[in-house]
């Protein structure tokens, strides 16, 4: 099975400064050979603020010839508040997303896997879902196959027991619920979005990719987070004894760094005026 994972697309109707980098990576998936085509968040730049981003995306996404399904990020249906107090994860927020985009959370069985999408964006939030999600997931990895799990938030950077990353990853203490009911299943690949880097590692059995953006990168306001800048895709064979992940980077996107557009892509303070957290 050949899934291709795509993610943090930041589609605007406002800002088009990377509009030519999604068009790029889009016609080189859509003419590629898959299965399945798994976005894992951010498809929106401001989803969280208003719909119209957020339609445009889910748009965008329809009009790949794959079969495609799609995970909320935070700009998409908010963040913690303490990170972003502006743009909180809330029940209006959530609900938007849900009446536009479908399910916060998926799973689907194919080619002998069980694929797993995580609403990440709930994690520490104390919102009622989040408990109902963990419960759902512990169902869900009740199965003797082979598991992939898809997220917007890695659980982790550089190891699964580090402390806070604040921005950047899931909070320890959710990330190691989700850990421990993950030890439960045969979970092979841990595949998330959001840091805008391409990276590959494993941990124990179960390899983690960290997929790259579509349509920018991270410079200076990214401090400590390793992995390749530049624009891309992620293409997984999942064969039943087997996981091989590849990055894609497509000829001609440019590496478009997020800071010299920071201040007018990214109005207003957030919660602590942190902006080194703008992925």
């Amino acid at each position: 099975m050949r899934i291709i994972q795509i993610s943090d697309t930041h589609l605007s109707r406002e800002h088009g400064d990377f509009a030519a980098n999604l068009a790029i990576v889009g016609e080189e998936v859509a003419a590629t050979a898959a299965d399945l085509v798994i976005h894992t968040g951010d498809l929106s730049m401001n989803g969280a603020v208003g719909p119209d981003d957020l339609d445009d995306a889910l748009a965008w996404m329809r009009t790949l010839p794959q079969p495609a399904l799609w995970l909320p990020g935070n700009h998409d249906v908010g963040d913690l508040p303490d990170l972003r107090a502006d743009q909180r994860l809330d029940d209006e927020r959530l609900a938007r997303y849900r009446d536009r985009a479908g399910d916060d959370r998926w799973m689907r069985d194919a080619g002998g896997w069980r694929l797993i999408g995580l609403d990440a964006m709930l994690c520490a939030t104390g919102h009622p879902d989040e408990h109902r999600q963990y419960e759902w997931l512990e169902a869900a990895l009740a199965v003797t196959g082979p598991v992939a799990l898809f997220l917007h938030k890695p659980l982790f950077v550089d190891d699964p027991n580090e402390p806070a990353r604040g921005y950047w990853t899931i909070p320890p203490a959710p990330r190691r619920r989700i850990l421990d009911l993950l030890a439960r299943a045969d979970v092979r690949l841990i595949a998330s979005g959001h840091l805008h880097v391409a990276r590959h590692a494993r941990f124990g059995e179960t390899d983690h990719v960290w997929c790259p953006s579509a349509a920018f990168v991270c410079g200076p306001s990214q401090i400590g987070v390793p992995g390749e800048r530049r624009i891309g895709y992620v293409v997984h064979e999942l064969d039943p004894d087997r996981v091989e992940s590849r990055f894609v980077f497509p000829a001609g996107a440019e590496p478009l760094p997020i800071e010299p557009r920071l201040d007018r892509i990214y109005p207003g303070p957030s919660a602590a005026d942190d902006r080194s957290a703008v992925a």
